[in-house]
């Protein structure tokens, strides 16, 4: 489950996909947006650390793949959960174990965040943060961060220092960065890095009105 950034982005990249699915951290807890409602027709699993709503299987990734094990997905969706992890690379190797070959992982995850349990909160991450926690993964579309502005996304590639661009001073020279989550597709394949790039530009509009490389996704046409 994600916020409504994490399924503009989903949408934008992913529209139209099919393919065997698996979601990490999939619990609905009332005030998440479903992802399972993209992909209707694929074949969709769910996992989390705990049973509810939306999930298949509970499973803990830092301790292995449990019953998707030895499975072969041709989509990861992981948001909003790395980062409450205490050994998150764990979590990324057991998730390439069960990618397929031409499959592609898409991240969503906070860089600049406030402090939040589920069960605990541990790391931040910034694209490049992202990459090499899935080194099998040499191919990724051009990284976004998104704001908490709904549908306003930054471009990290066109610009790597673009979160201080977005930084602001209170009256006392306090210096504050807005939220910020880095949004990530790879894969290691070619093949499929270049229809997810090609679906990718089609969709992402440029808005020059608000801040420098700042991207608008259209909900109604994500």
């Amino acid at each position: 489950m994600g916020d409504l950034n994490q399924l503009l982005y989903t949408k934008a990249v992913l529209s139209g996909f099919k393919g065997r699915i698996l979601e990490v951290g999939s619990k609905n807890y009332g005030n998440t947006q479903p992802f399972r409602n993209l992909f209707k027709g694929c074949e969709y699993v769910g996992i989390d650390l705990e049973g509810g709503d939306n999930v298949d299987h509970v499973v803990n990734l830092e301790e292995g793949a449990g019953p998707v094990a030895g499975r072969q997905f041709d989509l990861i969706i992981i948001c909003s959960v790395l980062e409450h992890s205490k050994r998150p690379w764990v979590i990324a190797e057991h998730i390439q174990s069960v990618l397929a070959p031409e499959g592609a992982v898409l991240s969503c995850h906070p860089w600049v965040w406030r402090y939040h349990k589920y069960p605990d909160d541990y790391f931040r991450f910034s694209p490049k943060g992202i990459m090499s926690l899935f080194p099998k993964l040499q191919h990724w579309l051009p990284a976004l961060y998104a704001t908490s502005i709904q549908g306003e996304f930054v471009s990290f590639a066109e610009n790597e220092g673009i979160d201080n661009k977005l930084a602001l001073f209170n009256d006392d020279g306090r210096k504050h960065l807005p939220y910020l989550q880095s949004m990530m597709t790879g894969t290691a394949s070619v093949a499929t890095h270049q229809i997810l790039l090609d679906r990718f530009s089609r969709n992402m509009k440029k808005n020059p009105a608000l801040v420098p490389t700042t991207q608008h996704i259209r909900p109604d046409s994500a």
